[in-house]
């Protein structure tokens, strides 16, 4: 019994972990613009799909390996969904709408007059 538990849990640790790579990739790649709210969504997918491929029968070494595949590809696309349903938007375009704008009566070009 506890060793199932053992098995288990180290199976669900090995889903997370494939299922938290895409999300980190994407988040690195777009610098930050994976969207946060997605990361919990993308490691209950990975779970979901890699207990899926031993739930439909395949309980050997090939099954094994395929669940792994399935916790990293589920998410993948997920966000790869997501991304295309956003429509390209440019994140480095809004990134630089974020900037300050300058405080009135100050110009970048002028020297301060010194009496």
């Amino acid at each position: 019994m506890l060793y199932d538990a053992i098995f288990i849990s180290l199976y669900v640790v090995g889903w997370l972990v494939c299922a938290f790579v895409p999300w980190l990739v994407l988040s690195v790649v777009s610098r930050g613009h994976a969207g946060l709210i997605y990361l919990p969504l993308c490691l209950f997918v990975g779970v979901v799909a890699g207990f899926a491929v031993p739930i439909f029968g395949l309980t050997d070494a090939l099954g094994l390996w395929l669940s792994f595949a399935a916790a990293f590809v589920a998410p993948a696309l997920l966000l790869g969904v997501r991304r295309f349903s956003l429509g390209g938007v440019d994140h480095s375009a809004l990134s630089s709408t974020m900037v300050a704008p300058p405080l009135p009566g100050a110009t970048s070009n002028e020297e301060p007059d010194i009496e």
